[in-house]
């Protein structure tokens, strides 16, 4: 098992040098971010413009203006962002807790939802509930997030006024206890937590169900209950384990996929976190943020990948790594 994490995190490098690549690469093509500060800014000079760009290695042929972002990104010296004129490490560090949190939660709900619901299907299939699931998945994967959003806000924050309609916490809430700062946050991420998570939650529940029926088709299965082993042993002893394996892969590929959706999520509902501050970024061309942003998601996405390859071992044990 060691070797084979070592082996994997090696293989890993080259794999991000690529991506690095091709982040920096295309962004490039949009042109010279500093060049437009002295149009955004009149006490910018022309000569701050050049120093800033001698600093970022921006006044180099593209290949070693790479290699110097390259390092400044490894270093942690991530540049200067023009439209919030503050540092891009600073940005996406205080941004990365909203969004997190906003992922964590949504995460949660889709799998507390869509496992339990998709075994459910599976085991009463073509019932009127397994029909229900069914539906109610297909309803979900077909709902536009922004769509969603707006009617959840018009129904729970204007109609009934049990949940705020936007925003991340209350004002004056930065005095209160950890207790009921979490609390507040809580209040403002539940509707958007379930905006980001119905298209996840349907179809890991289409994914569960069909991956169950599958696995009790099997000749071990069958062979279970022949030998009169109880049929929640059989179910959750034998069967289910064995039917997570690839949902497991889908649920840990899926996360990263969290950040696009919450582009969407944290517009309509005014949360300024990391798909927010990536969504601005692009709109108003400012490269190093986007460079950054997209860098950072691109880490996020390897390790959910490597991650569910050491899952592999925990849900079924006779798989074994050398």
């Amino acid at each position: 098992m060691r070797n084979y994490i070592i082996r994997r995190l090696l293989q890993l490098i080259p794999l991000l040098l690529i991506i690095s690549f091709f982040i920096f690469m295309t962004l490039s093509l949009t042109g010279n971010s500093l060049r437009s500060l002295v149009a955004g800014n009149p006490r910018i000079t022309p000569e701050i413009i050049q120093k800033l760009e001698r600093i970022y290695g921006m006044d180099k042929p593209l290949l070693v203006r790479y290699f110097y972002w390259l390092k400044a990104f490894v270093t942690g010296q991530w540049g200067y962002s023009r439209e919030y004129h503050d540092s891009v490490l600073f940005l996406i560090r205080t941004r990365m807790s909203i969004t997190l949190s906003l992922m964590g939660l949504s995460f949660l709900i889709s799998v507390a939802v869509a496992i339990p619901v998709g075994v459910y299907s599976a085991l009463k299939q073509y019932s009127f509930l397994d029909y229900a699931a069914t539906g109610l998945a297909f309803f979900g994967m077909a709902m536009p997030v922004f769509w969603f959003g707006l009617m959840l806000m018009l129904l729970f924050g204007v109609k009934l006024g049990w949940l705020p309609i936007g925003g991340y916490s209350t004002q004056g809430m930065d005095t209160a206890n950890i207790f009921m700062r979490f609390l507040d946050h809580l209040k403002y991420l539940i509707m958007p937590a379930i905006v980001l998570g119905l298209q996840g939650m349907a179809s890991w529940t289409r994914y569960t169900r069909s991956s169950l029926l599958e696995v009790l088709r099997m000749d071990y299965v069958r062979t279970a209950r022949a030998k009169g082993l109880p049929e929640r042993t059989v179910i959750y002893k034998h069967a289910l384990r064995n039917a997570l394996i690839p949902v497991i892969t889908l649920l840990m590929l899926s996360i990263p996929g969290l950040f696009g959706g919450a582009v969407l999520t944290e517009t309509v509902f005014s949360m300024f976190g990391i798909g927010r501050l990536l969504y601005t970024a692009i709109l108003n061309s400012d490269t190093f943020l986007a460079m950054s942003t997209l860098m950072v998601l691109a880490i996020l996405v390897v390790i959910c990948n490597f991650a569910a390859d050491l899952l592999y071992a925990i849900v079924d044990p006779r798989i074994k790594y050398s």
